[in-house]
């Protein structure tokens, strides 16, 4: 239920009507060897009907709709409905979780590929008084469209964001607290300052901080979120291969991360 939470006070924040899909596998030898139909759409809508009392207690004035359908994908339905909405928010595990998974396989296809933000929500709580929204910068357009939604959910909220700039390479050529790693720390400082400085001029209300990190940009965004109330991360990077449709460190950040994640794709042209 912490997704539906996060999408109710969203909703609520944003003036927004809530959507709440619940899929049950109508797949043939689901009904023939499982259980019944006519039982599975009963739970999914029992699912749905306590889904909404529950967003009625926390956030009465959101509008809420509900829908019940029988797909043997949750992906395909939520990628589906997508396509009608500003956002996706989704658990990171559904009912199937295998044991020892951090990230389910619905989650992991929809935040690839949705063309609208997803946020994938743990079922651990973030602290009350986390305030950070924490976005990576590498100077690439997706980075760029990141961390445009960062700064607009930052004045929304009423939070900070931590626009982080990470970067590595061999100690065996540019050894730790070196002038060489000086030179390009500031350097890196002054690439981040350019890349964020044209986005903040159009959310001058929002707070935000440069971080420049010596540190693999997974391990950067992730390690250390006891302020974090939010991860967000473009779907690929500057760097990516061209064919993925999520690149290495928004799927690293997802499967690493204890805190909200919310991933952001670039517009289609």
């Amino acid at each position: 239920m912490a997704a539906l939470l996060w999408a109710a006070r969203e909703a609520r924040r944003r003036a927004r009507r809530l959507f709440v899909l619940c899929v049950y596998d109508a797949d043939s030898l689901h009904r023939w060897v499982v259980r019944p139909t006519s039982l599975s759409e009963q739970e999914a809508r029992h699912a749905v009907r306590a889904a909404t009392d529950l967003v009625a207690a926390v956030a009465p004035e959101v509008e809420i709709t509900e829908e019940v359908v029988a797909r043997s994908s949750p992906t395909l339905a939520l990628l589906e409905r997508s396509e009608r909405a500003s956002s996706v928010v989704v658990g990171t595990h559904g009912t199937s979780v295998l044991p020892g998974t951090v990230l389910g396989t619905t989650a992991d296809q929809v935040a690839a590929h949705a063309s609208v933000p997803v946020v994938l929500v743990r079922p651990e709580p973030v602290p009350e008084g986390a305030r950070d929204i924490v976005v990576g910068v590498d100077g690439s357009p997706g980075a760029g469209h990141a961390l445009a939604t960062a700064l607009e959910t930052a004045v929304l909220w009423g939070a900070r964001v931590r626009a982080v700039r990470a970067w590595t390479a061999p100690a065996s050529m540019v050894a730790p607290r070196s002038e060489e790693e000086g030179r390009i720390q500031r350097w890196r400082r002054e690439d981040l300052q350019q890349s964020v400085e044209p986005w903040a001029k159009r959310y001058p209300n929002a707070e935000v901080v440069l971080e420049v990190v010596r540190e693999h940009p997974v391990r950067a965004l992730s390690a250390d979120t006891r302020n974090t109330c939010l991860i967000v991360v473009g779907a690929r990077g500057g760097h990516g291969f061209a064919g993925l449709a999520l690149g290495s460190v928004a799927r690293g950040v997802l499967y690493r991360s204890d805190r909200p994640v919310m991933v952001v794709h670039r517009p289609q042209t």
